[in-house]
């Protein structure tokens, strides 16, 4: 997969401290909350993506998780992790990719105002936003619970307690 910078419609980022052996598990964790979720329009793949062909060769590539909705087709979430030392960076992104079918239905636009008329998103009512607003929200949800799982255990083997030893009866 091919990701251009002009096509991150939204982004937010999060450096996690001494999680750097999680970069996989992160990623683990946000599909376990999505099949948990189980909306029947939402599905994932993981993918290598690279910002360009000479790039790539260099090996600057990335595994990311791609998140897809199955009527919001120019739409897909990106999530991404990697080690820097011993933190774990975190990306979410919403990448938008144009689709021909829904370009044409942007510049036939009746009632659409003239200047964002070609804007992504235009051709999208009010119940395609509710939609959008949900699918981004869900993938949000996700990443969400699945740095607070990881944060949690991180919090328990940090306190010299594992989550698979139980506590000392007293």
């Amino acid at each position: 997969m091919r990701i251009a910078d002009l096509r991150i419609a939204a982004r937010s980022d999060a450096v996690l401290d001494r999680l750097a052996q999680e970069a996989v598990g992160v990623q683990l964790e946000v599909e376990r909350k999505l099949a948990a979720i189980g909306d029947p329009e939402i599905s994932w793949r993981t993918e290598t993506a690279e910002t360009g062909f000479f790039r790539a060769l260099k090996g600057k590539r990335r595994d990311v998780l791609v998140v897809t909705h199955s009527r919001l087709r120019e739409y897909a979430v990106l999530i991404s992790s990697r080690a820097h030392g011993t933190a774990l960076h975190v990306a979410w992104m919403v990448y938008v990719t144009p689709r021909l079918l829904n370009d044409l239905r942007r510049a036939v636009g009746f009632g659409a105002d003239p200047g964002d008329r070609f804007e992504i998103g235009a051709e999208l009512d009010a119940f395609d936003l509710a939609d959008l607003r949900a699918f981004t929200g869900i993938t949000r949800l996700a990443l969400k619970q699945a740095v607070r799982e990881l944060t949690d255990r991180e919090a328990d083997v940090v306190g010299g307690l594992s989550a698979a030893d139980p506590p000392d009866a007293e």
